[in-house]
């Protein structure tokens, strides 16, 4: 059995951490230097952060990368 990164599952928690801690979009894209559409495109799962952001993200929150991602699990068979 492997793992992978669920990209659906680390959107909808990194959206759930930064609402859980009071973090605005608009506080995102102050800190972070990105655009509105694209904290919502991560929030909404049409995109994944990069490793980048997600560790900017992590920081923000005050939380560990490994906070911020949810994995799944798949067999080759």
């Amino acid at each position: 059995m492997s793992e992978t990164l669920d990209r659906d599952g680390t959107c909808a928690l990194i959206k759930k951490t930064c609402f859980d801690h009071g973090i605005s979009v608009d506080f995102i894209v102050e800190k972070m230097n990105v655009s509105r559409q694209t904290v919502y495109s991560w929030f909404s799962s049409k995109k994944m952060p990069s490793i980048d952001h997600i560790i900017e993200l992590a920081d923000l929150l005050d939380v560990t990368v490994d906070e911020l991602l949810v994995r799944k699990k798949y067999n080759f068979d």
